[in-house]
């Protein structure tokens, strides 16, 4: 039986006033992490059952899609049958939005998600107003030793919640102070705010995106802004994360640890990491995640193939073998005290985010992203455009300006080798590099 203590006993009884079951929830999710690999695969497969079973008998999407494959939830006897389930794409959400939602759900029963449509068109997505969403958020808290309610800073998009909402979460989190940035509305003024903000708070977590935290660490770096306490973690999201921003972040604010966590909008929290940093323990208890291959068939551990997701604890708008866009591969589990979660590699970023060249060769998003990972000291920034006609445009933002012309020989040298006279290379030495909406974009495809 993991511990709690006193200070977020209080907290999670104050929460659990609020929305009912939050702290016998969080301590199942602390118990969980410390299971057996098996045992951690049996409940998880109970879970599943459970959702297949909802879905077919109260929605109509469900139900009508496995009728027309001549599948029954009873077919699916066994974890290794459920790779039968049909794979399901965002389109299919976005024409059918009501066929999703669990029958006898009424409307007010109902909090509605819009993701940025960032990779198509925008997708609007039901989640169950009374379901619990912070509890792997709290679990990543006790992994960091940062108490549920200690003071934290977010750099994200939008503002705070306003009126009795607000007041009722005050009441919940005190005494948290929360320093705020708008992620989305950077300006060197509201930088400059945020962090002598952030400098009397003093917040024990930092959490953005990764784009808007990355902004923020080269304004400290160019004005050599110091800080006198170190955060316990800056955890970043929304975007992969490269060996670059994690040095780069760390040491703006004072050599702070980085944890990285990956989730997308349609399901929130997925995986993050523990302080050994030894890849990202997925939240096995309440989303199933499977890395599969161009037939939907499993991989096995250390091979990379497309995410396929399913949402084990949404009752009223369930999503089930979803496939996001993302890629990566499962690790082996190696043994980190008391969290015996599987865990998955750093996510390079979106299947769309791969370079196709002229002859059709594939030149994976995930190589890209790493090629600047032995070049940390001189690099700030980087961005890889290819262009209508194919051509790939490197811009690249460096500390020192001088060290261009050795970088692109070595860099040049290693795209040559890659792309074999496939598509004109050019490297370009840029000023800065602008995030969008908060999120810096590394591979843009131009159509």
């Amino acid at each position: 039986m993991a511990k709690i203590s006193f200070s977020d006993y209080l907290y999670l009884w104050r929460y659990s006033l609020a929305k009912k079951g939050a702290l016998s929830r969080y301590k199942e999710a602390l118990d969980f992490q410390q299971l057996s690999a098996d045992e951690m695969e049996h409940r998880q497969w109970l879970k599943t059952k459970r959702i297949l079973d909802l879905a077919y008998d109260k929605t109509i999407w469900y139900h009508d899609t496995f009728k027309a494959v001549g599948l029954h939830p009873n077919d699916i006897s066994k974890p290794e049958y459920y790779s039968q389930v049909p794979v399901l794409h965002r389109e299919d959400i976005i024409h059918h939005f009501d066929k999703f939602v669990v029958k006898g759900t009424k409307a007010s029963q109902l909090n509605y998600i819009t993701t940025g449509g960032s990779s198509g068109t925008p997708l609007k997505l039901g989640v169950d107003k009374n379901r619990v969403r912070e509890i792997q958020k709290w679990q990543m808290f006790h992994w960091w030793h940062t108490p549920l309610n200690a003071n934290m800073a977010s750099a994200y998009r939008g503002l705070p919640v306003k009126g009795l909402k607000k007041l009722v979460l005050a009441a919940v989190n005190w005494p948290q102070q929360v320093v705020r940035l708008d992620a989305t509305d950077l300006t060197e003024e509201k930088i400059k705010a945020f962090i002598a903000h952030y400098k009397r708070v003093q917040p024990k977590l930092f959490h953005g995106y990764v784009g808007a935290v990355d902004a923020i660490a080269d304004y400290i770096i160019a004005h050599n802004i110091s800080f006198s306490f170190t955060p316990n973690a800056i955890w970043l999201t929304a975007a992969p994360v490269t060996k670059i921003q994690e040095t780069k972040i760390s040491k703006a604010f004072n050599n702070a640890p980085i944890c990285d966590q990956y989730g997308c909008s349609e399901m929130y929290f997925i995986a993050a990491e523990s302080p050994a940093k030894n890849g990202l323990h997925v939240f096995s208890d309440t989303v199933k995640l499977e890395v599969v291959d161009n037939d939907n068939q499993p991989l096995p551990n250390g091979k990379v193939g497309k995410f396929v997701l399913t949402n084990l604890d949404e009752m009223r708008f369930p999503l089930i073998r979803y496939a996001n866009g993302d890629q990566g591969r499962y690790l082996d589990n190696t043994n980190d005290t008391g969290l015996n979660l599987p865990r998955i590699d750093k996510v390079k970023g979106r299947l769309s985010d791969n370079l196709v060249l002229r002859d059709g060769t594939l030149l994976s998003g995930e190589y890209l992203t790493t090629i600047f990972d032995d070049y940390t000291d001189y690099v700030k920034q980087f961005q890889i455009i290819q262009n209508k006609k194919g051509d790939i445009i490197l811009n690249v933002c460096l500390f020192k300006d001088g060290d261009f012309d050795v970088l692109k020989q070595f860099i040049s040298k290693e795209f040559d080798k890659r792309i074999e006279g496939k598509a004109h290379f050019e490297m370009r030495l840029v000023p800065e590099i602008q995030p969008v909406n908060g999120k810096l974009k590394f591979i843009i495809k131009e159509d």
